[in-house]
């Protein structure tokens, strides 16, 4: 759980316990995986020229060394814009790469990504949305109880959350809780990250 102040977190709880009704904010009744925003693919060979031995990654891969891929590739076919990375958890040195790359070692990369993520471009642009309860609106704020961005969940990060709140036409998040987690979410970045706490409970300042 992640919150600013101790004003903030009672302010959430009590517009939670005592507001009925809200102003309407503007579903959004997005793709999400499986729907129109379908998560990008990469795939990555063993050898440079698309040759060798191949994974696939759909949305991301925190961590190829389960999968028995790190440090290997040395070319990739991608489907959209993905960053990839040395280390797991998209950590170290990280590069932005699209299209088909023959040789990885021209950007950098060639047998050393460990981690990869793919962007949902344009996603924030498209506006936020919610799940389950109506949103709840008080004198300085509003509570989001699942937020959501197209569809996707969104990673639990203060960064993903303030992104959340300004896609909804409001201010910076005052709070948030991180309880919860997904297979599938897109961060402020608008990249997607695997098995991470999602958002839940947002409180979007107005401006």
């Amino acid at each position: 759980m992640t919150f600013s102040t101790n004003a903030a977190l009672i302010a959430v709880l009590s517009l939670a316990a005592t507001t009925a009704t809200a102003q309407s904010w503007g579903q959004n009744n997005g793709g999400g995986p499986g729907g129109q925003n379908r998560a990008p693919t990469a795939t990555l060979y063993e050898l440079p020229n698309f040759q060798g031995r191949q994974m696939v990654v759909t949305a991301a891969a925190e961590n190829l060394q389960p999968m028995n891929f790190n440090d290997i590739a040395q070319s990739a076919r991608l489907q959209g814009r993905w960053r990839v990375c040395e280390n797991s958890g998209f950590r170290g040195k990280c590069q932005d790469v699209s299209g088909q790359v023959a040789d990885l070692n021209a950007v950098g990369m060639g047998a050393k990504i460990s981690s990869l993520q793919g962007y949902a471009e344009g996603i924030w642009n498209r506006g936020g949305g919610y799940n389950g309860p109506q949103p709840y609106e008080g004198v300085t704020g509003v509570l989001f109880p699942i937020p959501n961005v197209a569809g996707f969940e969104i990673a639990a990060t203060g960064s993903s959350a303030s992104a959340y709140c300004r896609s909804m036409r409001l201010g910076s998040s005052a709070y948030y809780d991180s309880s919860q987690r997904a297979r599938l979410a897109v961060d402020g970045d608008g990249r997607y990250v695997a098995e991470t706490s999602v958002l839940r409970d947002v409180f979007c300042r107005k401006r």
